[in-house]
Order: structure tokens, then C-alpha cells, then sequence
């Protein structure tokens, strides 16, 4: 069961990879709408077909998960998708420091908004308007998933990975966010991030941790982990509450070997967490439930591996029919 993970998606290529600072970071480690939109439709004529992390794991008893069979359609993959950092940051939308999304950003979506009672996106364009659309996955998904059913099991879509330390959603309830806007404003948000979570959950998105300072576990001692998920369970937990999937952040993780064990395994499962995401240096996913935790490597889809790892999406997505025109050559 293969993972492929994202980043925020780029909507307009031309002002992102014009970005004077992260230009080229976005080049390389962001894809485009349009690149999205292919992969999907290349892996829905491959006969892939969504599926959750929770879907194939029984955890009924604690100490004992097992594999819980999937009944897919006869010929269909399963694949699993993750977005992370869904948190619309800062550094990729706000050009003058105020903590407000405007048109000096990158080309990203600036947050997710309710628009007759679904979820989609609103971005603040090269000339400061404001508008909604499908500028990032989870519309872009639901539209999709909408006109292919079949797409889906059981309706699942994707896991949105979240940090804390800019917000959430793109509403800034960071401590930061929190006394530049005011308590009112505070609250008003708390309700929005609620709505738009109950939302993403009905319609089959798995929300995970994705540390709160977007953080590499890996290379943390236990102290630096405890302190960035106090950060975590301060500002983030009270508004949605516990999660029980981890997402590591910055190519990190907490063991090299396939078992996990010691001091940070340890907190982490205390805390609740019991799905491990990690990555995949070697773009080989892999799929392991142990007696009390899931692990998945991350395929990660990047405008870089896209281009100088072809081969880690064989069978999967043919990338050299995905990747846009407009992105910039090595």
C-alpha cells in the first residue's frame, strides 16, 4: 500500500517560482495545480483507488493490531495520499509581516474557507483581490473523487498533516496570531477551524500531526520533542482535540530501523499516536503494522523528484506526462 505525499500545491507558477527567496525551494519541493490534476487522472486510469490508513488496520485490540482485509473492486491499488504543512504559512503569503495573506505571496492558497457548506480555497491574486477556488488538493480532490466515485473506498480522500506554529487552516491561532488579532477574533476562528474540520472528516480526510514547528524528530533529543509537542498540545489540541497520526516532518524519523522502540517512540505513543508516517529516501514505500503502531513511508511528489527520480513512480504515475511546461528547467 503506497503513500504518495505533497506539499501545498502552486496555483500560479509564474509568481512562485519569481519569488526572489523560495523560488526555487517551491520549484523543487512544491508541484502545480495542473500537476496534481495529472497525477490524479493518471492513477484512476491505472486503477488506483484512495484509501485511509485506518482502512486496512484493526485496532479493536490495543496491544494487538492486525491487517483488516480490503475488499477492493477486482483489478484496483490501493493508495494512500497525504498533503502536509496545511497550514497556509506565513513565509508563502504574507509579504509585509502583518500576519494577513496579500498579493506580494508565493502563488499558494492563503486558507481554506466554507463555501456552501464545502471545503475549498481562498487566494489573494498578483493585484490583491481575493477570490475562492480549487487552488490547492482538497477541492481539487473532492471535485475529482465527485465525478469518479469508483475513486474512493469508502470514501476516503486523504490525510492533511497540520503544524501549529502559524495556525491552522490558514487562521492564525498561533500565540502570535493571537494577540495581534485579538481574543474576539480568536474565537471566531476556533469556530471557523471547527467547521471546516468536521467538514474534511464527514467527507473522508484523516486530519495528522505534523509536529508543531515543523520539526525533524529525528535529529531532536526526547527534550526538544516534549517541547515542541507541549506547543502542540497548548494551541492545537484544545481546538481539535488529540490526533493519532503523526506525520514526520523535514525528512526525519524517529528510528532508521523498521521497529520502532526507545525514549521518543515511547512519548509519542503516549501522547495517542499510533499511525506513523515517515518518508522514503529511496521513493520505495512501504506499509508496516506492528503489534501497537502503524508505519508508512512517504513517496514524497516533488517538482525534483518528479523530474530526477522517474523511477520511483513507475507503475504508479508516468511523470514525464505530468510535470507542467511552465516549470523551470534544471
Amino acid at each position: 500500500i503506497i503513500n504518495l505525499s505533497f506539499q501545498t500545491l502552486i496555483a500560479d507558477p509564474e509568481r512562485a517560482y519569481a519569488n526572489p527567496e523560495y523560488g526555487t525551494s517551491l520549484e523543487k519541493n512544491f508541484i502545480t495545480v495542473t500537476e496534481f490534476q495529472k497525477i490524479l487522472e493518471q492513477l484512476y486510469e491505472n486503477d488506483y483507488i484512495l484509501v485511509s490508513p485506518k482502512d486496512f488496520v484493526d485496532t479493536s485490540d490495543p496491544s494487538n493490531y492486525k491487517y483488516k482485509e480490503l475488499l477492493l473492486p477486482e483489478g484496483k491499488k490501493p493508495v494512500v495520499l497525504t498533503q502536509t504543512n496545511v497550514n497556509y504559512n506565513l513565509y508563502l503569503v504574507d509579504s509585509d509581516g502583518d500576519l494577513m495573506a496579500d498579493q506580494g505571496g508565493s502563488g499558494i492558497a492563503s486558507r481554506l474557507v466554507l463555501d456552501g457548506g464545502k471545503v475549498t480555497c481562498e487566494m489573494v491574486d498578483a493585484t490583491g483581490n481575493v477570490s475562492t477556488g480549487a487552488y490547492d488538493l482538497v477541492p481539487i480532490l473532492d471535485a475529482f473523487v465527485e465525478e469518479h466515485p469508483d475513486f474512493s473506498y469508502h470514501g476516503a480522500k486523504a490525510v492533511l498533516a497540520l503544524t501549529g506554529y502559524n495556525g491552522l487552516f490558514g487562521y492564525r491561532t498561533h500565540a502570535e496570531g493571537r494577540v495581534r488579532f485579538g481574543e474576539d477574533v480568536y474565537k471566531e476562528n476556533v469556530d471557523t477551524i471547527l467547521s471546516i474540520a468536521n467538514a474534511l472528516k464527514a467527507s473522508g480526510y484523516d486530519l495528522a500531526c505534523y509536529t508543531y514547528e515543523n520539526s525533524p524528530y529525528g535529529r531532536y533529543s526526547l527534550s526538544e520533542i516534549q517541547a515542541d509537542m507541549n506547543k502542540w498540545n497548548e494551541e492545537v489540541v484544545p481546538i481539535l482535540g488529540n490526533l493519532d497520526i503523526m506525520v514526520f516532518a523535514q525528512n526525519s524519523d524517529i528510528n532508521s530501523g523498521i521497529l520502532y522502540s526507545g525514549e521518543k517512540y515511547d512519548y509519542l505513543k503516549s501522547l495517542g499516536f499510533n499511525y506513523f508516517l515517515g518518508f522514503c529516501s529511496d521513493g520505495d514505500s512501504f506499509t508496516f503494522i506492528a503489534e501497537e503502531y502503524v508505519r508508512q513511508g512517504r513517496v514524497l511528489v516533488t517538482g525534483d523528484n518528479l523530474v530526477n527520480q522517474p523511477k520511483w513512480f513507475t507503475g504508479i504515475i508516468a511523470p514525464e506526462e505530468v510535470v507542467d511546461a511552465s516549470r523551470i528547467e534544471e
